[in-house]
């Protein structure tokens, strides 16, 4: 495998050096195809920074035993659990590179991933790099891929996880981005600023990220229960986030949260059933209507817009905002 210790590919100063952060929990299964991922990319200047969140597995051992064998690339820390937001922002802390990479412990990168995503940043100076991923399941095969499309306008927004992204190191310190301690939406609250608050973000039609589909860990959604869900919390967090930023809630922004809701009210039909549904539905189009101005009257919730979404994600909103009673009975049959 050609990579980061190739003789003929050592680590030279001229280049940035790229921190990728990966938290990591009881991932022993997985765990070596992730970081050999890391090593084996065709961009030599790489520091690896792996927090071990309270792992009660072989993980911890893996990660010595990988930072004994590449001293200087790997940063390792291990701690008492505490969550993985608390330990992705822990490891943008520990960070020493020039931009930022996230990995989870159970995906993994092409060879050339961190490459193109360098190379974006540099050649356009962008402070954000959004790119495309893949959703390989265990026998291999690939259930989706989605490709960004730069001329979208919701492209940038698309994928919501701070991975498949690439990040300057000091604009996240001085906007002060940090992923929040909630149980659903903790990347939301770190990508949304990133991407409104940047001076530019530059959208690629480069898919290298790879998300693993463990089908021995993923829920089915249609056991999803909003029940225990700290939704509206990050919703809250959120509003207060991007107003205290100056950042209007209006146009995309004000798009991005009706949106935000719509995927919540779906996500946990099955699990939520009619009647839990309908207060929910109640209860978030009041929320909206409290903190979202003119949301009824949104622009972009028609069927052919924003470009660069989804068609189905496009029709969904647009009954929620223009047709809420057809929205409510769409929720109910397809839950049958």
């Amino acid at each position: 495998m050609s990579g980061i210790f190739d003789g003929e590919q050592e680590r030279t100063d001229d280049l940035p050096l790229v921190s990728v952060l990966v938290p990591v929990y009881n991932a022993e299964r997985h765990l070596e195809r992730c970081l050999d991922s890391v090593l084996g990319q065709s961009y030599p200047a790489i520091q690896v920074v792996a927090i071990d969140d309270g792992s009660q597995d072989g993980s911890p051992q893996m990660l010595d035993d990988y930072a004994a064998l590449h001293p200087g690339v790997f940063l390792v820390e291990h701690r008492a659990n505490g969550g993985v937001a608390s330990a992705r922002n822990r490891a943008i802390e520990l960070a020493q590179g020039e931009y930022l990479c996230f990995l989870d412990n159970d995906d993994w990168l092409d060879e050339g991933c961190v490459e193109a995503l360098v190379t974006a940043a540099q050649e356009r100076d962008a402070q954000v790099v959004c790119a495309g991923y893949r959703r390989p399941g265990p026998d291999g095969r690939v259930r989706v891929e989605v490709s960004l499309d730069p001329s979208g306008d919701w492209s940038p927004f698309l994928v919501v996880a701070g991975w498949a992204k690439l990040f300057r190191r000091d604009y996240v310190i001085a906007a002060r981005l940090a992923y929040l301690d909630t149980n659903i939406g903790e990347d939301i609250c770190f990508t949304l600023p990133a991407v409104l608050d940047a001076l530019h973000v530059e959208v690629i039609p480069y898919v290298g990220y790879n998300w693993f589909l463990n089908e021995e860990s993923v829920s089915s959604t249609s056991h999803k229960t909003s029940d225990g869900l700290d939704f509206e919390r990050m919703l809250d967090t959120l509003h207060d986030d991007l107003v205290q930023r100056g950042i209007a809630i209006e146009g995309l922004v004000a798009h991005y949260f009706v949106r935000l809701v719509v995927w919540f009210l779906t996500y946990t039909r099955h699990g939520d059933g009619a009647r839990l549904s309908r207060h929910n539905l109640a209860r978030y189009a009041g929320w909206l209507d409290d903190h979202v101005p003119n949301w009824r009257h949104d622009p972009y919730a028609a069927p052919s817009l924003p470009t660069g979404d989804a068609p189905a994600n496009r029709l969904a909103t647009w009954l929620f905002v223009h047709h809420p009673h057809l929205f409510a009975l769409a929720l109910t049959v397809y839950r049958a």
